[in-house]
């Protein structure tokens, strides 16, 4: 029943950790690259940007909170 807890625990923390860090580096990512591209006005009037966005900080975020979530004893057990 503990380790079930422990389980459903690191599992939701994966899962938060893992939005908040993706956030933060795809954002990180965004403002480094829009200030080293020109935007243009499309024919439609829509201002568009001439760059894709790339899945490296979605896989970094990933590996991340793996790391952090799973890889760190956060509950050591008690040896008596």
């Amino acid at each position: 029943m503990k380790s079930t807890f422990r389980l459903i625990y690191k599992f939701l923390g994966f899962i938060f950790l893992f939005f908040l860090l993706g956030t933060l580096f795809v954002f990180i990512e965004t403002v480094m690259i829009e200030n080293n591209t020109q935007s243009f006005i499309d024919e439609s009037g829509i201002l568009q940007n001439k760059y894709e966005k790339s899945l490296i900080p979605i896989i970094a975020s990933l590996v991340c909170s793996y790391l952090i979530i799973f890889q760190i004893p956060w509950f050591k057990k008690k040896e008596i």
